[in-house]
């Protein structure tokens, strides 16, 4: 495998857990293959305790600071931290996951062996408070074919898991203003642009979901977000009018439903 230098972009905020944030630093520090530096982008005001983890890691993990004054959400953060990324390959990672020790090693593995690839995803198990009783698992199709096949239903990557190209990355627009729909937007608008993409199917990331987001994601403004996206696709020619109403018909009753329900929905049908 040729070394690949490469930036890990990750986003942290006052609302974080600091031990959540710990832990999903310390899984990078122990990956066979760390990231050359850490773009950090901190959005907005965050406490000491969070600040303190930051500085235990700074040396280790190379971190790169990006203060930003008000949080501004992740879309916006992680657009600001795109730009100051200092690699062509970048990698995401969330600030309560974890990392495999070997997800860097086999991502770039793959790339190396194919170079023309612009996207490379992984899949993900998704776990309450430990990584290694995961409840379910978050599958992706791994061929670029199957990808754009999935895309037009559902979210084709999971984001925590990516690594891209940064140029192919900007000439998509980066990430916009798109609430709820910031990472499939901008893998849309790559598909779009005729970007080669894959994923791993390994689960090589443990996503965190104790923490209410299942039941929290639901309500007006998610089903207005849906609606949103889901016409922005249809205009930009990635969906057919029928695939629109489809998946408008299935999309916005759940983020109307009860969160117990929708939480139900998600770990059920979804998952696997």
């Amino acid at each position: 495998m040729c070394e690949i230098d490469f930036t890990l972009l990750m986003s942290v905020y006052g609302k974080d857990s600091p031990q959540a944030f710990r832990d999903a630093l310390e899984s990078v520090r122990c990956a066979t293959i760390k990231p050359s530096e850490l773009c950090l982008v901190i959005d907005g005001i965050i406490d000491d305790r969070l600040e303190s983890v930051i500085e235990a890691y700074r040396e280790s993990l190379n971190i790169k600071t990006v203060r930003l004054a008000t949080n501004v959400g992740l879309g916006k953060a992680l657009s600001e931290g795109l730009h100051n990324c200092k690699h062509e390959w970048i990698a995401r990672f969330d600030s309560d996951d974890i990392c495999h020790p070997k997800r860097f090693e086999q991502q770039l593995a793959f790339v190396s062996k194919n170079q023309d690839v612009d996207i490379i995803g992984t899949w993900v198990g998704e776990f309450e408070s430990d990584p290694d009783f995961f409840h379910a698992i978050k599958k992706t199709p791994a061929l670029h074919l199957e990808i754009i096949k999935f895309a037009k239903s559902r979210n084709p990557f999971n984001h925590m898991s990516v690594m891209y190209k940064k140029s192919s990355v900007l000439v998509a627009g980066g990430y916009q203003d798109d609430y709820l729909y910031e990472d499939y937007a901008l893998w849309v608008r790559m598909l779009q642009n005729g970007c080669v993409t894959a994923n791993i199917p390994e689960i090589l990331v443990y996503a965190r979901t104790g923490n209410g987001m299942e039941i929290r994601r639901g309500g007006l403004k998610y089903a207005k977000s849906e609606i949103k996206a889901q016409w922005n696709f249809y205009r930009l020619g990635f969906l057919s009018k029928l695939e629109l109403v489809k998946n408008l018909a299935v999309r916005v009753p759940v983020r109307l439903l009860p969160g117990s329900i929708r939480k139900f929905i998600y770990r059920k049908t979804l998952r696997r």
